[in-house]
C-alpha cells in the first residue's frame, strides 16, 4: 500500500509538471474590467478615451493585461509592483497626486504595500481626436490663470492640469484641448464655451466628463471649492 501511494503521487506530480510546462507565459487579458471587476470601476468612456479607477488592497493583483497609452494619477499613497513587457518587475512608491505616463504595453500590477492602492488610469483610444481649430497653446488654463491652475504633468502626448476655484471666483476665457475632466470634489460651476454656450453643471467627486477643444470660461457658482483635473490630449 505504501509503495503504491508513492507511485500515484509521482504520477500526479508528472501531470502537474507537464501542464505547467505546456502553459508557458499566460495570455494577457483583453479587458481588465471584466477580469477584475472587484478591483476596477469604469468612470467614463467614449470613442477617444477610457477612464478607469483601480482600488487594490494589500496583496491584490491585476493579471497580465493589455494597456493603451495612458496617464496614471495616484489617488492615494501606495507601493506597487509593475511588470511591463519583458522587463523585470519594478517596485514603485507613489504619493497621492503624482502623475506618470505609460506607452501601450502588456503589463500586470500587484499591491506590495500595506495600504490600499487607489489610482486613476486615463487611456487614449486609437480614434483620431476632433480637429482643433485656432487653438493657442500659450493660453490654456495653466498658462493663462496661474492663480487657479497648475500643470502637474506634460509630455508630447498629454498635459495634466490641476484646477482649484474658490466659491465666487472665476477663470477668464482661455483655450482648452480635447480633454477629460475628473472631479476631486463636489462643486457647482457655470461653464461658458464658444462651442456650446453657457450652462451650469453640478459635479460629484469621482465623476468624469469630456470636452472638445474650445475657448471657455469657468465660474464657481456653488458653495464649495471646485477642485478637478484636466487631462488634455495633444494627439
Amino acid at each position: 500500500m505504501r509503495r503504491r501511494a508513492v507511485v500515484v503521487s509521482l504520477e500526479v506530480l508528472v501531470v502537474v509538471a507537464l501542464a505547467g510546462c505546456g502553459g508557458g507565459k499566460p495570455e494577457p487579458v483583453e479587458d481588465i474590467l471584466a477580469a477584475s471587476p472587484e478591483l476596477s470601476a469604469l468612470v467614463f468612456e467614449n470613442e477617444y478615451v477610457r477612464v478607469v479607477e483601480f482600488a487594490l488592497g494589500p496583496g491584490d493583483e491585476l493579471p497580465l493585461h493589455h494597456g493603451a497609452k495612458r496617464v496614471i494619477y495616484a489617488l492615494s499613497d501606495y507601493t506597487i509592483e509593475w511588470l511591463e513587457g519583458d522587463a523585470p518587475p519594478a517596485t514603485k512608491e507613489w504619493t497621492r497626486g503624482e502623475v506618470h505616463f505609460h506607452d501601450a504595453m502588456t503589463h500586470s500590477a500587484r499591491n506590495t504595500g500595506s495600504t490600499e492602492a487607489r489610482y486613476l488610469v486615463v487611456s487614449r483610444k486609437p480614434t483620431p481626436l476632433p480637429i482643433i481649430e485656432a487653438y493657442d497653446v500659450e493660453a490654456d488654463a495653466a498658462e493663462s490663470d496661474a492663480d487657479h491652475s497648475k500643470a502637474v504633468f506634460e509630455n508630447d502626448q498629454v498635459k495634466v492640469i490641476e484646477v482649484r476655484i474658490a466659491p465666487g471666483e472665476k477663470q477668464p476665457a482661455h483655450h482648452g484641448l480635447n480633454r477629460v475632466i475628473y472631479a476631486l470634489s463636489d462643486y457647482t460651476i457655470t461653464y461658458t464655451s464658444d462651442r456650446t454656450g453657457t450652462e451650469e453643471s453640478v459635479v460629484k467627486t469621482g465623476e468624469a466628463h469630456w470636452h472638445e477643444s474650445d475657448e471657455h470660461a469657468v465660474e464657481n457658482t456653488g458653495e464649495t471649492e471646485a477642485h478637478y483635473l484636466i487631462f488634455a490630449w495633444k494627439n
